[in-house]
């Protein structure tokens, strides 16, 4: 009996591989196909354009260009090397989290096959959770990359504690040391991340308490000193502190004014999150609640009906996610494949829950998460928390980013499915569908939002001109992008050599400043509803000292007076020193203005 149930598992952890390792294979190659594919001017070109220049302008909100700046300069600032970097990062550091997190797991676990692939079948299943970094973004990496990868190497140094605590043996010094080092990383990257940093710091605690006082102290001192080494790196071999920390805090006075407050943040992710679940709960409530009966049910009569709500609790689901595009991918389709991961991890809260509740009032037998300890609680409730807090500081609801994390709920789903073997197999069947499903949704979301809906560009069967500008080497656009940034750089040739003009477009066009070989002046993001703070980013720098040539300007809508003003602190008169190159129409629909000096010199006779 105990040899074919223990063949059944083995079978069973082989078949999750081979599904889960399918999925994962699907997401992961094709971002890797598509990384020569389209490009965005605006987020994406702000992001790129920032790390083309990141040695030289200080004036950023973030410290993101001082991590991808120097890497994006070594691939000799090849978009789609940068991309295929970034693929690398989030396939390592889900199967470091991936495989800490099982090997956590099985202390805990301890009736489950001694075969290494145990550890292989939960690495796949996260792995492939891990497609929902694909989701919508843009293709280069930026901070959210880094706040959502570093949280989840955090949180795969926590388990690490764990597991040494759990069999006895002393937590290794080189654990909080790397923690330290990923802290330091995260706070440059994006100051807000201190929100999870803090989450995760409190369970890191938590763990290490339970090998006494000493043992905590003897972490925070390992951590400092790993936030100190990366403090030094930093100042000693990137970019000095004292450059870098004010230039970030410049451009945070700017906005302060101008963005949200911490109440009104606070209000705004509740009111939206709140909103969230509403939709769920009408969408997926009778899923729900067929599982929250079939853990609790004790009477061969109350599983069979249990059993009967699960089917068609499943089969609404998934005609719901199918109808309301509940799996696809792309910026448009965030607030309905959120619906759909939420309920999946639901059901494993659900289901977890039953289990306790139902062991406590003696309706089930005990099962292995009724015996869990205070660490193990801790460390499941972060991992519940972090695609949220991880997201904190977007001025957007939690979930837009935050399920991009959607592997830590992956794990949960494990932990709870491996931890209610003595409910009814109803209940287990029915999560470990769920939990598939959750998968298989995430690839095609994945997929979808990497091919037919990538962020701020025409689908992939429309990316078919191998682009021939410099700064967009062997990336393919469609045939009219593609002769549209020639035609612009062709026209302004004359005004952009050498490289490195300063420039300035206006609104969102970060993009195409990096096309023109050109350099920001002040910031490199412009958005339309922040020209107070655009206007300060120039006065900033000219307060320095006058550029040695005056700044071409890209204008997609009317220049602002706040901007006209602005330029006279760089010592230009818009109006007396600027000439229209050509009419808009000519100009790929921009108003392309070039110093009047510059435009006198160039013009024969």
């Amino acid at each position: 009996m105990g040899v074919s149930s223990a063949r059944k598992r083995m079978v069973l952890l082989v078949g999750v591989i081979v599904v889960a390792g399918g999925l994962a294979a699907w997401w992961i190659l094709t971002a890797g196909r598509a990384a020569n594919e389209g490009f965005d001017i605006t987020d994406e070109g702000y992001y790129l354009l920032s790390y083309r220049w990141w040695d030289s302008n200080p004036l950023a909100l973030t410290g993101v260009q001082y991590l991808y700046g120097p890497i994006f300069e070594w691939f000799g600032y090849n978009i789609d090397r940068l991309r295929l970097f970034r693929l690398f990062t989030v396939v390592v550091v889900h199967l470091l989290f991936g495989y800490t997190f099982m090997r956590w797991l099985r202390g805990r676990r301890p009736g489950m096959p001694a075969t290494k692939l145990w550890e292989l079948a939960g690495m796949a299943v996260i792995l492939a959770a891990g497609g929902m970094c694909y989701a919508w973004l843009p293709q280069s990496p930026g901070y959210n990359d880094v706040v959502l990868l570093g949280a989840l190497t955090l949180v795969s140094c926590v388990l690490w504690m764990a597991t040494a605590v759990d069999r006895g043996d002393p937590v290794p010094f080189w654990v909080p040391v790397v923690a330290g080092l990923v802290i330091g990383v995260m706070i440059l990257a994006k100051w807000t991340s201190v929100v999870v940093i803090g989450l995760i710091v409190v369970a890191a605690v938590v763990v290490l308490a339970g090998e006494g006082r000493r043992a905590v102290a003897r972490g925070i001192l390992f951590a400092l000193g790993g936030l100190a080494a990366t403090a030094l790196v930093v100042q000693l071999f990137v970019v000095h502190l004292n450059v870098a920390v004010p230039g970030i805090l410049t451009v945070n006075k700017f906005i302060a004014g101008t963005s949200y407050s911490p109440s009104e943040l606070l209000q705004f992710y509740w009111s939206s999150s709140i909103k969230l679940l509403g939709q769920t709960l009408r969408a997926h409530g009778l899923l729900l609640f067929a599982t929250a009966l079939a853990v609790i049910a004790r009477w061969r009569w109350l599983r069979i009906a249990a059993a009967v709500l699960a089917l068609a609790g499943l089969v609404v689901s998934v005609r719901q996610v199918v109808v309301d595009d509940g799996a696809l991918g792309g910026s448009q389709h965030t607030p309905t494949y959120a619906v759909t991961l939420l309920a999946a991890v639901l059901v494993a809260v659900v289901a977890a829950a039953g289990a306790v509740i139902a062991h406590r009032f003696g309706v089930t037998e005990c099962s292995r998460l009724s015996r869990e300890n205070t660490r193990t609680w801790v460390i499941l409730g972060v991992l519940v928390l972090l695609p949220l807090v991880q997201a904190f500081g977007t001025n957007t609801p939690l979930y837009t980013i935050g399920f991009n994390a959607f592997a830590a709920w992956a794990a949960v789903m494990i932990a709870v499915l491996t931890g209610i073997w003595a409910t009814p197999i109803v209940a287990r069947v029915t999560l470990g569908l769920v939990l598939v499903g959750s998968l298989v949704a995430t690839a095609t979301i994945a997929y979808t939002g990497l091919f037919r809906y990538p962020y701020r560009s025409v689908g992939h069967s429309q990316l078919t001109a191998a682009s021939k500008l410099p700064a967009l080497k062997g990336v393919y656009l469609s045939p009219a992008a593609e002769e549209n940034y020639g035609k612009l750089v062709a026209d302004l040739r004359p005004y952009t050599e050498p490289g490195g003009r300063p420039m300035l477009a206006f609104d969102k066009m970060a993009g195409l400043v990096l096309i023109l070989g050109g350099k920001p002046l002040g910031e490199a993001w412009i958005a339309p509803a922040e020209r107070a703070r655009t206007a300060a980013g120039i006065e900033e720098v000219c307060r320095k000292g006058h550029p040695e040539r005056p700044p071409l300007i890209i204008l997609n809508r009317s220049i602002s007076d706040s901007e006209i003003a602005a330029l006279r602190t760089c010592g230009l008169d818009f109006h007396a020193d600027y000439e229209q190159l050509a009419p808009a129409r000519q100009t790929i629909g921009l108003q392309i203005w070039v110093p009047k000096a510059e435009r006198d010199a160039l013009t024969p006779g």
